[in-house]
């Protein structure tokens, strides 16, 4: 879960992506003046309309804030790359909509499109430098923020990293209590040994401490109240340390149900009724146009080519495997030769050159339109519009082997399209490193579902059909 701090640093970070961008238009405008060039006209009508699309777009791509500090240099290159392609792409959809829905001919669309791409590097700069400056800055309140650490010292040494990180946050670790009591060897630790939890007080009366960090010892817990009140009456900030976290290989989730708290391996924002409804309303106001007004008229399209190349149905439909291991039939335009197949038949998949796919089959494969009568399966509400994609139930079997946790996709409906799809990964499953990893790009959308999500991956998704990745086929 996010803190309020990176909660605070999205915020600040979208404001000052808005400042940045509308100073970029001022001053594409100026130098478009300069060069004697026809200007914008009504310059504060697309600052307005630019700071717009800035805040929708930064919504969907600031979410998970905090976790931008945790990747290395080359990790936050690609995030920031990717957060500014989304937000340039929604940007440029904001601008252009407003240029012709008020029918703008007094305006430049050269200046538009030069003020867009130059945006791109205002964009990335700005996207990858103002977490580490905040970072930085975050440590001068004028306030000296010492910390002390108590519970058991073996706990420590997983925390040393932590320790250094957040030294860098404007805190300073003074010492360690224990709660052994046989103490514990100086030289086992790297901070001063102050002494054992009895004599915690006593301290905090004669010196001023910010925040005492608790190390949970297993074999007791009753001294954590008691550290507790002792931390409410001195006001200092407390932070429990969640050493069951060492067990698991992902973060574990803090939730209450019914009143009482657990801590869970997964956030579900899509146990939220409100969110399903958001998402379910997203994906009727997008298949229901789709099936009233473009289906019927592909469906003449495709059954016309099939009964000049391939006789037979018009679609094709497969049993999947959909939300929580339920079955469903999957719809898809008939993209191969019609025969008879067994099942271990139906569950090969095409592969490059397939002499199964007739030559329409081939190009619908390629751009993906065999799969637009999925849109029926999502206003039957089997599939949603975005989801992890769907797999055999031989398929998942197997996956299921390979992948501990693997099932954790099927919390939520599958999609027509998905995170691993809108980023070319699609196709035959030929390399299991790449299976992992749609997997991995799967388990994450479950625990960090946002609409906005939703809009990116249809947005990436279009820039997939229209240039289908080598693997489409």
């Amino acid at each position: 879960m996010n803190n309020n701090r990176d909660k605070g640093f999205s915020i600040l970070h979208r404001s000052l992506l808005c400042v940045c961008i509308v100073f970029w238009l001022l001053f594409c405008n100026w130098v478009w003046g300069i060069w004697g060039l026809s200007l914008v006209n009504l310059p504060w009508n697309y600052a307005i309309v630019s700071i717009a699309g800035i805040m929708v777009a930064a919504i969907g791509s600031l979410q998970n804030y905090g976790d931008f500090y945790l990747k290395n240099r080359w990790g936050r290159i690609r995030e920031s790359l990717s957060k500014t392609n989304f937000q340039l792409a929604v940007l440029s959809f904001f601008v252009f909509g407003a240029y012709f829905a008020s029918k703008d001919a007094a305006t430049s669309r050269l200046f538009l499109g030069f003020y867009l791409s130059t945006c791109w590097i205002v964009l990335l700069f700005s996207n990858y430098t103002l977490p580490g400056l905040f970072k930085r800055l975050n440590g001068y309140y004028g306030i000296e923020r010492k910390s002390v650490l108590i519970g058991d010292p073996d706990e420590f040494s997983k925390l040393k990293d932590w320790a250094l990180d957040h030294s860098g946050n404007g805190y300073s670790f003074v010492g360690l209590f224990t709660t052994k009591s046989n103490g514990v060897q100086k030289e086992a630790i790297s901070l001063p040994y102050l002494g054992k939890q009895c004599d915690l007080e006593s301290y905090l009366s004669e010196n001023s401490i910010h925040q005492i960090v608790v190390l949970p010892d297993g074999n007791h817990t009753e001294w954590i109240a008691d550290t507790a009140d002792i931390a409410n009456r001195y006001g200092c900030r407390l932070l429990i340390y969640n050493s069951l976290a060492k067990e698991f290989e992902t973060r574990l989730v803090f939730m209450e149900e019914s009143g009482r708290q657990f801590f869970t391996l997964l956030n579900e924002p899509l146990e939220s009724p409100f969110n399903r409804m958001v998402k379910r309303i997203f994906d009727l106001s997008l298949s229901l146009p789709a099936v009233i007004f473009i289906l019927p008229l592909l469906m003449a399209l495709v059954k016309a080519f099939q009964m000049l190349q391939s006789s037979g149905p018009l679609f094709f439909t497969q049993e999947r495997v959909g939300l929580g291991g339920n079955k469903f039939t999957i719809i898809k335009f008939r993209s191969m030769e019609h025969e008879d197949r067994t099942e271990q038949q139906e569950a090969k998949q095409a592969k490059k050159n397939d002499p199964r796919v007739f030559p329409l089959g081939g190009f619908m494969r390629r751009f993906s339109l065999d799969e637009f009568p999925q849109f029926i399966n999502v206003l039957k509400g089997e599939m949603s519009l975005v989801g992890p994609r769907p797999y055999l139930a031989k398929h998942d079997y197997l996956f299921q082997q390979n992948y501990r946790a693997y099932r954790i996709r099927q919390f939520v409906k599958p999609g027509v399209t998905g995170p691993a799809q809108c980023r070319g990964l699609r196709g035959e499953f030929t390399d299991s490193a790449l299976v992992k990893k749609r997997i991995e790009l799967d388990f994450e959308y479950v625990g960090n579902w946002t609409i906005w999500m939703d809009v990116e991956i249809v947005f990436r998704t279009v820039g997939q059909v229209v240039f289908p990745p080598k693997s489409a086929y």
